[in-house]
């Protein structure tokens, strides 16, 4: 048993919904194969669908010359297509990453302690623009399409789904307005904005992980691992408790930070936690 591929396809399941290995050998395929399969390029991904799209193409052809359909008729399924692959691809992306942040062998290193003297984060509007456009343009793309080929529905379709997108959007931007930051001092960590405190007694351990969005993406995440998660989601609105429970499914926290969307070093933040907090400290090396 050497590869991915021999594991069984339950065992496989189980790794990719986030259940840790209790096999250190199933533990290290697993992190090996999703190590493989995050280190992908965009080129190699880019060339693979190449050959998927000539297909897909080729066949949405005949469906049309042989049924008579208006060309028209074509944009509603490659539009489908276009959104479902993104879906599928981003949530298998998730799956892997979780699974490298369960694996009880994947190597951390502690982190020293810093001055233990108070820090103040602030969320760059550089770094909210950088972070969300792709994920609009993901949505543009459909939008552009249904208008220039006079099919208003696609255009609406799109636009009703990005409305989520567009709301996290504009709750990222008003963060980055100046007087609202997170703040780390000796009591936990809290924020201005929205009155959310966490006092250190409720964080059992603090880490630090790759963001791994991309196969170059040297960005990074600290999650601070709760005792209690509830702590944390009972004071944040609805649709917020939503977005931080998909970052416990993917980092095993709902509380992170991310490379991007602050403005002090991951490693500062985490040598300030250490010291202030006095809980263990790691990052993946």
């Amino acid at each position: 048993m050497n590869t991915w591929g021999d594991l069984d396809p339950s065992t496989r399941k189980a790794l990719l919904r986030g259940e840790p290995a209790g096999d250190p050998e199933i533990d290290r395929i697993g992190r090996a194969y999703a190590e493989k399969k995050l280190g992908r390029s965009q080129l190699r991904k880019f060339l693979i669908g190449i050959p998927i799209g000539l297909v897909v193409g080729l066949l949405l052809g005949l469906w049309v010359a042989m049924g008579n359909f208006p060309v028209g008729a074509v944009a509603p399924v490659l539009i489908a297509f276009w959104l479902g692959y993104w879906f599928v691809e981003a949530r298998r992306k998730l799956a892997l990453i979780r699974l490298l942040n369960v694996s009880h062998g994947a190597p951390r290193v502690p982190v020293a302690p810093g001055a233990p003297e108070g820090l103040e984060i602030r969320v760059p509007t550089v770094g909210v623009l950088r972070m969300m456009l792709p994920f609009l343009g993901a949505f543009a793309i459909p939008v552009a399409a249904g208008l220039l080929l006079s099919i208003p529905a696609i255009a609406v379709v799109a636009v009703v789904l990005a409305i989520p997108v567009i709301a996290y959007f504009g709750y990222l931007l008003a963060g980055s307005v100046p007087g609202h930051p997170i703040v780390l001092d000796a009591d936990g960590v809290h924020s201005r904005r929205d009155g959310v405190r966490i006092g250190w007694e409720t964080v059992r351990e603090i880490r630090v992980v790759p963001l791994r969005a991309t196969a170059g993406d040297s960005r990074r995440v600290i999650a601070f691992m709760l005792h209690d998660d509830q702590t944390y989601l009972r004071q944040l609105p609805s649709w917020q408790a939503l977005l931080a429970k998909m970052n416990r499914k993917t980092y095993l926290s709902p509380l992170v930070l991310m490379d991007g969307l602050i403005d002090k070093p991951i490693e500062a933040i985490a040598a300030t936690a250490a010291a202030l907090s006095g809980i263990p400290v790691s990052m993946a090396p």
